[in-house]
């Protein structure tokens, strides 16, 4: 495949799944590649599989798989799967920002996830107005790229979980010789917070 040098896709074949099939027709590899493509072309939705089905040029480069296909995709994807492909995006992220940023900023905030009907999880959250979840992220404000991210349930306050991320970060980052800084909102104006911050050298703006 035509893609199949780029370090991302190269990276999944390590993927787990839970998988019980005889003989597939699509490994979940593909089918994940597929989605990261149709993503990267601004489709976002299950339906729009038809857009690599559809393109003559894509084609000649991936075996598209239906829309049916690809719904029963997700129900091979565990926990060990998310958390296999946090750490990959994180690590390529890092290994990026280490190539190419000197000053570090790292930005965190919370974030909204709308929901409709009655999802696990999901509540009422009064800063946005919305039913939904509450996640976190934490992005390298001059790569505009994500580091890591937290999904949590809708009543999560806003810093939940961020020392956690902090560190994975912080463990895929060189920096030596680098100046690290962290921004974000009041919620992160925590002792716990600041103290591990002035302990690691790193610059606030709270």
């Amino acid at each position: 495949m035509v893609y199949s040098k780029n370090h991302l896709l190269s990276s999944l074949k390590d993927t787990p799944f839970y998988d019980s099939r005889k003989f597939p027709k699509y490994s979940n590899n593909d089918i994940l590649s597929q989605i990261i493509i149709r993503n990267l072309l601004g489709h976002f939705n299950q339906a729009d599989q038809l857009a690599l089905i559809d393109a003559p040029l894509l084609l000649k480069y991936i075996n598209a798989c239906s829309q049916p296909t690809l719904s029963r995709f997700f129900d091979r994807v565990t926990i060990k799967t998310n958390m296999y492909l946090k750490e990959l995006v994180q690590k390529l992220g890092c290994d990026y920002v280490n190539t190419n940023v000197q000053d570090i900023i790292l930005d965190v905030d919370s974030t909204k996830d709308i929901t409709n009907g009655h999802q696990e999880g999901a509540s009422y959250i009064f800063y946005y107005g919305i039913n939904g979840y509450h996640s976190m992220t934490i992005n390298e404000y001059n790569t505009k790229l994500l580091l890591s991210s937290n999904f949590r349930t809708g009543s999560a306050y806003s810093s939940n979980g961020f020392l956690n991320e902090l560190k994975e970060v912080l463990s895929h980052l060189d920096r030596k010789g680098k100046t690290i800084s962290f921004r974000g909102g009041s919620a992160f104006y925590n002792a716990e917070f600041l103290d591990y911050m002035n302990n690691e050298k790193i610059k606030y703006y709270v």
